[in-house]
């Protein structure tokens, strides 16, 4: 005997999979007693009342959150419900029953000849909720390819250390004494021991589907203590506590001592976590601590490095601690205004030697197109490598430098000249390096009559440069699109009159035309538009902030990093400090925008720049920055950034695209410009899913 009709609950209405939960809404109305049916790709079916639905929507707090799941297919909200179907012929009642009971949500799909023709329903007794995507009301979207429940609590993470006889120690209290070894012990636990050092790190990260257990390396660093113990392992559950980490440590002095303690998951940096004690000699504060970093929860979707450099300043110096296929620690004895003068050289090169560069008929070569004779790209290589090579050399082998940076120095070229494209991973605060202009070439080899191109290290390899901040907002590298990719475009329109070219207005016609392809545009001109969006009194959901304007910088004497300057159109301009003011980092910005600033001609860019702009706008919550080394002829950014749009929004990785489109300037147009170019953001970041895969100009 089939499946009786009496049993079937027939008020339901059956949805294609990539209907959205809005188009869904807008048919039906605001029926409470309908019932959602869904077939998926899979030949299974999901059911769920739409009150339910609603529920879970009405709880999101954030505006983003609740866009997102109104835009999101009901194949993807409804995916873990999934199950089998059973024909209302072909088994009893009381044999469907007992499917029933093993269906997520209890309501079995019926069909009559591959058509849903009803519901068999759980008894009114028994109360079913959706469970796990549609159960918590703190529902929250992550920015990837599925939609997962909230993070579980917060676990702690404990930092104690102890006597040699295993007894705990109050640095707090008792100073530690100098030449004593001691140990110094990490765990992740759900509640904070009392004992522990300190009271707010927390291990924030978020399990996967299926995933028991996550791996995490701890390195401890310190010039002031010897460390005795090699990097340790800890795994933590998704329910419990881990096992701990022990380090023997012992101060090598009187007075103020710092350990960093560096959290890392598959070669990937994520934190770090300072601790400051008093050896017994010294008056003050006997122990502080502060964290730097990333939030414990983005090693739910970093991926794997070939090397990673953590740079801490130290006061005097700077701390480089190197992880991934080898491990590695030393002080390079470099001050930061040294660097800055370094660095400021470099820049100086680049824009006097190649970006003005001029030919026999005293042209500038480098303005006047993409292409670049062959006699010029010489010179250009000559001048870079030069500069490239010094820089290094200065970094790692300048007459203070002790064995220790030479051999770190040894190890990144070694490891660059290989055949392996590497993934190298930079996490520093005051490091503003130009990493991809470095050329490795041996000392003994360096030639200036004969330049080998693949020697510059950001032509031959992924380059990501991380700021470390204090609160870094955004925990993964996925864009999340499915509710329609949201661009900001702010340009100088004064640049089209100096220029006598219709640059800009050719980026607008860029723009429009993916506006016609789905992406929304968002187009500000005038210094007050910008402002207004950073203010953030009406949510500014940009996911990408992109520039084409002017950008000046201020030497310490002219200011420093709060002087510098974003100008527009009308000349107006727009200074860090009164973005710091006015658009305080007090309000975070909702799209966790990519910010990619275009500085073209008439710019002047040192080192302040983004010493100043980008920690301000990743305390606005955006992802990272991208920018350019020195100012970059009109032409040539325009090119680049309409090649890096085509591949990012067709969904590609950032370090990728970097990588592959130097190589192609260079290989196909002599041009060595896409150098300028730096990543202040993970080098994994994309679009999900991809929102056109040509460029709409082409369509």
């Amino acid at each position: 005997m089939p499946i009786a009709d009496s049993a079937l609950n027939r008020n339901c209405r059956v949805f294609d999979e990539r209907t959205t939960l809005q188009q869904v809404l807008d048919q039906v109305g605001v029926t409470e007693e309908v019932y959602v049916v869904v077939r998926l790709a899979s030949g299974q079916y999901a059911a769920v009342p739409l009150s339910e639905l609603k529920e879970t929507l009405d709880g999101l707090q954030r505006l983003q959150d609740k866009t997102l799941m109104l835009n999101a297919a009901l194949g993807d909200l409804l995916a873990p419900l999934a199950a089998d179907a059973v024909e209302q012929a072909s088994v009893k009642t009381w044999q469907a029953e007992s499917l029933r009971r093993g269906v997520p949500g209890g309501r079995l799909v019926v069909l009559a000849d591959g058509q849903v023709v009803g519901l068999l329903m759980p008894p009114r007794r028994e109360t079913v909720r959706s469970s796990p995507p549609l159960q918590a009301k703190g529902f929250a979207l992550s920015a990837g390819d599925e939609m997962q429940p909230e993070a579980e609590p917060a676990k702690k993470i404990n930092v104690q250390i102890r006597d040699r006889d295993g007894n705990p120690h109050d640095p707090e209290t008792k100073p530690i004494q100098v030449s004593r070894i001691y140990e110094l012990v990490f765990d992740v636990a759900d509640e904070l021991s009392i004992t522990s050092l300190v009271s707010e790190a927390f291990f924030k990260y978020k399990f996967k589907s299926g995933e028991q257990e996550v791996t995490i390396t701890i390195r401890l660093a310190s010039e002031d203590f010897d460390i005795l113990t090699g990097p340790q392992e800890i795994t933590v559950p998704r329910t419990g506590g881990s096992n701990r980490a022990r380090f023997d440590i012992r101060p090598k002095a009187e007075g103020p001592g710092v350990i960093n303690a560096l959290f890392f998951k598959a070669g990937n940096f994520i934190q770090v976590l300072t601790l400051k004690f008093t050896v017994v000699g010294e008056d003050g504060k006997l122990f502080s601590e502060a964290r730097l970093g990333r939030a414990m929860d983005v090693a739910f979707a970093v991926q794997p490095r070939s090397v990673s450099l953590t740079i801490l300043y130290t006061g005097s110096a700077f701390q480089l601690i190197m992880t991934g296929a080898v491990g590695a620690t030393a002080v390079l004895p470099i001050t930061r205004e040294y660097l800055a003068h370094k660095i400021a050289e470099v820049r100086q090169v680049l824009q006097d030697e190649v970006i003005y560069m001029r030919d026999s008929n005293r042209a500038l070569v480098y303005q006047a197109g993409i292409d670049i004779p062959p006699q010029a790209n010489e010179l250009a290589l000559r001048r870079l490598a030069d500069v490239g090579y010094g820089l290094f050399y200065d970094v790692f082998y300048g007459p203070d430098a002790d064995a220790q940076a030479n051999h770190l120095g040894d190890k990144l070229r070694e490891m660059a000249r290989g055949e392996e494209t590497l993934k190298i991973q930079i996490f520093s605060q005051h490091f503003m390096l130009p990493w991809g202009l470095l050329y490795m070439a041996d000392e003994d080899e360096y030639d200036p009559d004969s330049i080998n191109p693949e020697l510059f290290l950001g032509l031959r390899h992924i380059i990501e440069h991380i700021p470390l901040q204090p609160s870094m907002h955004v925990t993964d590298n996925k864009i999340d699109s499915r509710a329609g990719l949201v661009v900001g475009v702010n340009v100088n329109t004064d640049i089209d009159e100096q220029m006598g070219a219709p640059l800009v207005a050719e980026q607008l016609s860029y723009w429009e035309a993916y506006q016609r392809s789905g992406v929304r545009v968002v187009q500000r001109e005038t210094a007050d538009e910008l402002k207004d969006a950073l203010r953030n009194t009406q949510p500014t959901t940009d996911q990408i902030l992109y520039f084409y304007c002017h950008a000046v910088s201020k030497d310490l004497a002219e200011g420093g990093p709060d002087a510098s300057v974003l100008v527009l159109s009308g000349h107006e301009r727009l200074t860090l400090k009164e973005l710091k003011r006015f658009a305080s980092t007090r309000k975070i910005l909702p799209g966790e925008p990519l910010v990619y600033i275009n500085a073209c001609e008439s710019a002047e860019l040192s080192p302040l720049f983004y010493d100043g702009f980008v920690p301000y706008f990743m305390a606005k919550g955006a992802r990272g920055v991208i920018g350019t080394e020195c100012e970059t002829p009109a032409l040539f950014a325009i090119e680049w950034s309409r090649h890096f749009f085509d591949r990012f929004l067709a969904g590609e990785p950032l370090g990728r695209i970097f990588l592959d489109l130097r190589r192609k300037f260079y290989y196909e147009h002599n041009n060595l410009l896409g150098l300028l170019y730096a990543l202040y953001v993970d080098g994994d970041t994309r679009i999900v899913p991809a929102v056109c895969h040509l460029s709409p100009l082409a369509l």
